[in-house]
């Protein structure tokens, strides 16, 4: 989760849990004499407390720390202390260090909610993802409508390629602006374009100073081609935010994407003049220099923009153009090659180095990059076709024409073999088509080009338990819980697996993983009572 969650928590808000300790730190962590003597007279969790949060609101972070794990000597069951000590770890970016004050901050007042956000928060910030969906989760079940617990879980959520999910979850209920961006990348990721626009659209009424949804509906906007749009909008956003550097960007950028050379120059003209040595304003002036036909004006820019970023690829290939103009052939070539290095993978890198190798005479290295100047095209070529075919696929499962998206799927598909997403949306359609020999077919397409494509294997489980195949239905599952461990629906499914082979006790477990996460969960409860009756009669 982003640090826009959880670092925000205010040294003023900390009231806890508690605790008893005595001090010893560094001469540099003198706090105010008050607070010294206080702790001098009175070393209880109180005075540590007191001090330790003084020197956090001070930005004296490591001194908080100190203070706090000085505390915790004297009195280590401190729920208080251990989460003040937990919160100073993750505001000094010591993710991992924080995780196991937090946790005894859990195990101390298992209800703290703010307890759980935070080890969450770490937790996402240190890659244990699972953890923490199982934080935000005991978040959720104490307070359903924790905007912070639905952030967190969404986040992670679509990091893995579960939007279905996140729309579910988030579709219907009251939005601030964190829960608003979820809800639009997850339809925009689902190929659900005009949802996504509605979105952010009705996000901005609430939030019109949000760069993030702004950001989110350019975006949209330009990948679908609707540039006037996308330039409307970020012209409107930076006039309003006249100090906001990345909106002005964002704005140039729009022009030069548009091409209105004229308005665009003069634009940059006055983004030149009050932001002289911004790397990206002067890539983005320099590209308009080279379009306009200036190759000196753009070259001095890009130059510019090389040298404060060298490892930006986008300025090191324009400034290659514009060398190749200028008949540098061999600086040409060293900005290409250096672009490729740092990652450009765009067709034209290859085709502009095949010309200046040709130039230099090297025939053999230009046909090479020639050849994959025309691989990559064809890729490219690929990808846009199926991207627009499964935009047209998604618009019919809109108008409920899924017997067309489900052509249109397949066809997608096929431009596009390892696209696992297309794949696995294809599974849907066909899923709510009822061709369960079809539905195979595409969510097996979509494991063999995502091995770790959990919601896939999920579906290909049910197949197996419809199929009867149970043991097969319960490898599927196994997969869904070791990758979802907080998921009640997933223990759930694995212990109906596991029920059908009559292997009732295991079956139970499962059920009770699925209880304890989910205490009122009806199918846990029904599935408990059968296994029980199924049981007793064997």
């Amino acid at each position: 989760m982003s640090a826009r969650l959880m670092c925000a928590v205010p040294w003023l808000i900390l009231v806890a849990c508690l605790g008893a300790s005595t001090p010893a730190w560094a001469a540099e962590c003198s706090g105010p004499p008050l607070l010294e003597a206080r702790l001098r007279a009175h070393p209880d969790t109180d005075a540590y407390a007191a001090l330790g949060i003084w020197f956090g609101m001070n930005h004296k972070t490591d001194c908080a720390i100190r203070v706090f794990q000085s505390g915790l000597k004297l009195a280590p069951d401190s729920g208080r202390l251990n989460y003040l000590l937990g919160l100073g770890l993750y505001t000094a970016g010591r993710k991992q260090e924080a995780v196991a004050p937090l946790q005894q901050c859990t195990r101390l007042q298992p209800g703290e909610v703010r307890t759980h956000l935070l080890l969450g928060a770490a937790l996402a910030g240190i890659g244990r993802d699972q953890e923490a969906l199982a934080e935000w989760q005991t978040v959720l079940k104490i307070d359903p409508t924790s905007k912070e617990a639905l952030d967190g879980m969404a986040t992670i959520l679509i990091s893995i390629g579960d939007d279905e999910t996140v729309i579910r979850r988030l579709r219907s209920i009251p939005r601030d602006e964190n829960l608003t961006l979820d809800l639009a990348i997850a339809y925009a990721k689902s190929d659900m374009t005009d949802d996504a626009v509605l979105v952010l659209t009705e996000g901005l009424k609430i939030y019109p100073n949000s760069e993030e949804l702004t950001e989110a509906l350019e975006s949209v906007y330009a990948q679908h081609g609707r540039y006037q749009d996308a330039a409307t909008l970020a012209e409107s956003f930076a006039r309003r935010n006249p100090s906001d550097i990345r909106a002005q960007r964002y704005y140039l950028w729009m022009l030069v994407v548009k091409g209105n050379n004229d308005e665009t120059a003069s634009v940059s003209r006055e983004l030149l003049a009050r932001f002289p040595h911004d790397p990206e304003i002067l890539t983005l002036s320099g590209i308009l220099e080279r379009d306009m036909g200036d190759y000196p004006a753009a070259r001095k820019d890009l130059e510019e923009a090389v040298i404060l970023r060298p490892n930006d690829a986008s300025s090191r290939y324009n400034l290659g153009v514009v060398l190749a103009q200028l008949q540098d052939a061999a600086g040409a070539r060293e900005q290409f090659e250096k672009a490729i290095d740092l990652g450009a993978t765009a067709p034209e890198v290859h085709f502009e180095l095949a010309k200046v190798l040709r130039t230099l005479g090297q025939a053999e290295e230009a046909q090479q990059q020639l050849k994959l100047y025309q691989q990559r095209e064809e890729e490219d070529s690929d990808n846009a076709r199926a991207e627009l075919i499964a935009s047209l696929a998604a618009q019919a499962v809109k108008a409920g024409d899924n017997r067309k998206a489900a052509d249109l799927y397949r066809e997608a598909c096929a431009a596009q073999p390892n696209d696992a997403r297309l794949a696995y949306r294809q599974a849907l359609v066909l899923e709510d088509l009822g061709d369960i020999a079809a539905e195979r077919t595409a969510l097996e397409s979509a494991i063999k080009a995502d091995p770790g494509f959990v919601q896939a294997q999920y579906k290909l489980g049910y197949l197996d338990l419809k199929a009867g195949d149970n043991a097969a239905a319960e490898r599927q599952f196994r997969l869904t819980v070791g990758a979802y461990p907080a998921s009640a629906q997933a223990w759930v499914s694995l212990a109906t697996a596991l029920g059908a082979e009559s292997r009732f006790q295991e079956a139970q477990d499962a059920v009770a993983s699925a209880l304890k996460l989910e205490p009122d969960n009806a199918a846990a409860l029904e599935l408990s009572k059968k296994l029980a009756a199924a049981h007793d009669r064997h």
